[in-house]
């Protein structure tokens, strides 16, 4: 009977262990996606990365950090437009909250290229935020759709 019990809550630890956090991003490790999602980018230039870094978050969201669970950026070293995120959340309850986050960052690179770099404003106004359950990605790039569509995939 004591043997019977064990195996029953080992079964059971083992099947909570694997569901994590209630609500969150599901699993995804936002660092490996951005790289993969990265590598089939269209014509990116030589790129800058950044991932789970509390203070360079706030370039890319005004959402409290401590909401999110992870993220990758890869971002244009060249200062072109060209970016690709992943942010995967504690709760999948903030999707909302965080993909309201990411178009601010769109509005305010947009109002920035149309400014001082025009032609690169076409690549922001194309841009597709994907969202899937608590992960979002963010694809500012020549195939932002199929990136898009990769995510929703992966994630």
């Amino acid at each position: 009977m004591k043997r019977a019990l064990i195996l029953l809550l080992a079964a059971l630890l083992t099947l909570s262990a694997g569901c994590g956090a209630p609500g969150g991003g599901g699993g995804v490790d936002p660092v490996r996606l951005g790289a993969e999602l990265t590598e089939k980018a269209a014509g990116l230039p030589p790129m800058e990365t950044v991932e789970n870094d509390a203070e360079l978050f706030r370039y890319l969201s005004d959402m409290d950090y401590s909401l999110v669970s992870g993220y990758y950026l890869a971002y244009a070293a060249s200062g072109s437009a060209e970016e690709i995120a992943v942010l995967s959340l504690k709760d999948a309850a903030d999707s909302e909250a965080a993909r309201a986050s990411l178009e601010r960052h769109l509005a305010g690179r947009l109002g920035l290229f149309r400014v001082y770099e025009p032609e690169e404003a076409a690549l922001v106004e194309n841009a597709v935020i994907a969202v899937s359950g608590g992960t979002l990605g963010l694809f500012v790039c020549d195939n932002a759709g199929e990136l898009g569509r990769a995510f929703r995939e992966s994630a």
